[in-house]
């Protein structure tokens, strides 16, 4: 997709997707009980890191990043929409594309974030990207990365194609490879839980429901000889460390 067709499909991507799927600031609670319980664990344990968050969105992270007291962050966003709803909400957000806020960034950085964003571009932009990324973070730097799990076979196309943006999705094994090819020597793959809103008694039975049906999905996934995938949640953590 050429660069003027993806800044009009960005320009108004709040009005036309994102922001129906994700509602307004009223969503904030939900998402930072969903960050803490995959995310808190990943992040260094002191609060002065610096973060960037790439493809800041409409701010769910920079929100929960603020409730758990990191300051030391900011957001990067194309849309318009998006940086404007995130400074009504008095998050640190500018508007930019991602590979000219890395190119020309004098900053290193101890945490970079990439929640939902890395399957919007095509593979030769996936390999640039992440090598700037890996440019960009100090020593010992990590990179979080969100993405849709090409593994799950209930909604891996839906994942795929309910956007009209993404290009392509990840499984395990093909996100762990892009990562090593980028520079990358520790790379960590990690199922999402999705089942973090314990006041309600429904999540318990999809939570049993979903480790079930994993059980299932690895056994037909051994007897069709793929050995190596191992995660089939809707979605795929990954950490990449620079060393």
């Amino acid at each position: 997709m050429k660069t003027d067709d993806k800044k009009n499909l960005y320009s108004r991507y709040m009005t036309t997707h994102f922001g129906k799927i994700h509602g307004d600031n009223q969503e904030f609670p939900l998402h930072n009980r969903y960050f803490r319980k995959n995310f808190l664990k990943l992040l260094p344990a002191d609060r002065n890191v610096k973060i960037v968050d790439l493809g800041c969105g409409m701010g769910h992270f920079l929100n929960f990043l603020e409730k758990e007291n990191y300051y030391n962050y900011i957001g990067v966003d194309v849309s318009e929409e998006n940086v404007e709803f995130c400074k009504k909400n008095k998050f640190n957000a500018v508007l930019g594309n991602i590979f000219d806020f890395l190119k020309e960034t004098n900053e290193t950085y101890d945490v970079i974030v990439m929640n939902d964003i890395i399957e919007h571009f095509e593979k030769p932009e996936i390999i640039h990207l992440l090598q700037l990324i890996f440019d960009a973070l100090h020593h010992n730097g990590r990179l979080i990365i969100k993405a849709p799990n090409a593994a799950n076979p209930i909604l891996a196309s839906s994942s795929r194609y309910y956007d009209f943006t993404h290009e392509l999705i990840f499984t395990e094994e093909s996100m762990s490879q892009v990562l090593r090819i980028s520079g990358f020597s520790q790379v960590f793959i990690y199922p999402q839980d999705l089942y973090v809103f314990y006041y309600n008694p429904v999540n318990y039975l999809a939570k049993l429901f979903s480790f079930l049906l994993n059980g299932i999905l690895l056994i037909f996934f051994r007897f069709y000889g793929r050995k190596t995938t191992k995660i089939f949640t809707k979605n795929l953590i990954a950490v990449a460390i620079k060393d």
